[in-house]
């Protein structure tokens, strides 16, 4: 007979029994044959496949079964139900139903699990035994399933670890769980790091920590000294560099993330695992991808175009891994390190933005002012972990990426005589950076608006060094140009020779242009521009030129 026959009969059965405690034997008897064979099909006792039979049908009519309807369809005590939630949680644990707590709204809410629907209705036993661990995601899928059965206070924190326990000691062979062993950590470091590695499958590189906590943990006193092992640096987990934190301001979350040695241990090679390649998603430096940079038009003097057509050439092309090459077998440093150096506005940014727009390489932004913490070390390691994530970044991307350190001025101006933790910090800061350049193998810029004030030992660093002063006359008079087209050349010329204007203070004029001719409906002559120029370059007065 098809189980889904015996399991009407014995829902049809119950129908208004005002089932009992004293009449369960007599009804559990009378059923017998039926919950004895249900029970070897689905693994549960009789009286779990008499409440199991039960929830089937109701589901059959109900989308959601609620304690209520079981009441209602036994005609029975609603006590009487709630007395046996033991079975309840029994079909639980052997994921033949899901229960689900609606405080405020109808009742408890039961439903039969796809599995358990599925397997009777193609009359096919249910399959107890869990599939073998073939691969890591297997085990985190396994894992995952029983960390949401915790969530829903379906099993507690010692069932799931010991559930965890049985996987890994059935499936001692299996690769993935011998790699897990071989770091020695405790049950409960495992599962932490199993969760962590179940939710960096499923593409979030960011786990927080209070949420793990809560997911695996069921005690205050377990959540509290678990945070604080991983926090103090005494977990497994942060003492083999398995995870790090990825923020550590105070009283504002804390989150992990997986480090590469982790990722490599329980995921292997990268490349063998492509749905572990997920867009780069840095959180020291900012991403700005080469093919959405808005560029300017470019103009530089004469000297200091050819600089940068050398900048251009270098990086373009596959010319960098030829150069790189040579440098290797000259005994000298792989990487590209350039300082421009000169005063606001003179299109510093700009060109390291021109150079990776035209040679294809995005580019990691870095904001100095970030990097530096109030807590002691904070600094440093921050510095550090940037670097770490420039690494990462270069063997993410198929062309190396630009690495810029935007308006260095704090980090590589001259050392200072140490009075104060601040002055340790930027002392330690700069001493970082100089080994990390000495080392470095990729493309890094930096720009400064200082012009005598380098440290000595970065002037060795720094390789190639491009001062860019303010643009001569010839320079300026194809700014402008460029910025007002509609203005005649002579107008162009005189504006270029009177006033040392650099591309910035240029473009705030263009501003000023602009709304001017938005709000008056005509874009302003040649004297009230000069009467911008002159307030841009704080003159104060125009009757220098006549205008």
């Amino acid at each position: 007979m098809p189980i889904i026959k015996r399991i009407e009969r014995v829902y049809n059965s119950l129908k208004d029994c005002k089932l009992t405690d004293q009449s369960m034997g007599r009804i559990t008897a009378r059923l017998r044959p039926d919950l004895e064979k249900i029970g070897q099909f689905y693994g549960c006792s009789p009286e779990e496949a008499l409440f199991l039979s039960l929830i089937f049908g109701l589901k059959v009519v109900n989308s959601t079964v609620y304690y209520n309807d079981m009441v209602n369809y036994l005609d029975c005590n609603p006590f009487f139900v709630v007395s046996h939630e033991n079975l309840f949680k029994s079909l639980q644990k052997k994921r033949l139903i899901t229960k689900e707590d609606n405080w405020g709204r109808n009742s408890i809410s039961l439903n039969l699990t796809r599995e358990a629907y599925n397997a009777a209705a193609t009359n096919k036993p249910l399959q107890q035994s869990e599939q073998e661990v073939e691969d890591v995601y297997t085990l985190l899928q396994r894992t995952d399933n029983l960390i949401n059965e915790r969530r829903k206070e379906v099993i507690s924190t010692q069932e799931l670890l010991e559930e965890i326990r049985q996987i890994l000691q059935n499936e001692r062979g299996a690769g993935t769980v011998q790699r897990i062993e071989r770091l020695q950590l405790s049950l409960r470091e495992t599962a932490m790091l199993l969760f962590l590695c179940y939710q960096f499958a499923n593409g979030e590189d960011f786990v927080d920590l209070n949420d793990m906590m809560n997911s695996i943990f069921d005690t205050v006193s377990d959540k509290v000294s678990s945070k604080r092992e991983l926090i103090n640096g005494e977990a497994g987990l942060v003492k083999q560099e398995l995870v790090v934190f990825e923020n550590d301001f105070f009283l504002m979350g804390r989150t992990l993330r997986l480090t590469d040695k982790a990722i490599t241990e329980l995921f292997g090679d990268a490349e063998a695992f492509p749905e572990v390649r997920r867009p780069f998603r840095p959180t020291h430096t900012r991403l700005l991808e080469a093919k959405s940079l808005q560029t300017k038009n470019l103009f530089l003097n004469k000297t200091e175009e050819k600089q940068v057509s050398l900048l251009h050439t270098l990086l373009g092309g596959d010319q960098l891994a030829h150069v790189q090459q040579k440098f290797e077998q000259a005994g000298l440093g792989k990487g590209v390190v350039v300082l421009l150096y000169g005063d606001p506005g003179t299109g510093k940014t700009e060109t390291v933005y021109s150079i990776a727009s035209r040679t294809q390489r995005n580019v990691l932004l870095v904001d100095i002012a970030n990097i530096k913490d109030k807590y002691v070390g904070e600094s440093e390691k921050h510095l550090k972990m940037l670097f770490e994530e420039y690494r990462k970044a270069v063997s993410h991307f198929e062309r190396t990426p630009i690495l810029l350190f935007n308006e260095s001025d704090a980090l590589i101006s001259k050392r200072i005589e140490v009075t104060s933790s601040v002055d340790q910090m930027n002392n330690s800061m700069q001493n970082i950076l100089l080994q990390e350049l000495e080392t470095f193998e990729g493309i890094l810029f930096a720009t400064s608006n200082l012009n005598v004030n380098l440290d000595k030992a970065f002037e060795r660093r720094f390789p190639y060094k491009i001062h860019l002063g303010k643009p001569d006359t010839a320079t300026r008079e194809k700014i402008w140009a460029s910025k007002l087209p509609d203005l005649d050349s002579s107008s162009v010329t005189r504006l270029a020779q009177a006033f040392e204007l650099t591309g910035g203070q240029i473009d705030n004029i263009i501003r000023k242009y602009l709304l001017h001719n938005i709000l008056n409906d005509s874009p302003p002559d040649l004297s009230q521009i000069g009467q911008m120029c002159a307030e841009e370059t704080l003159y104060g007065s125009t009757s220098r030129i006549g205008f």
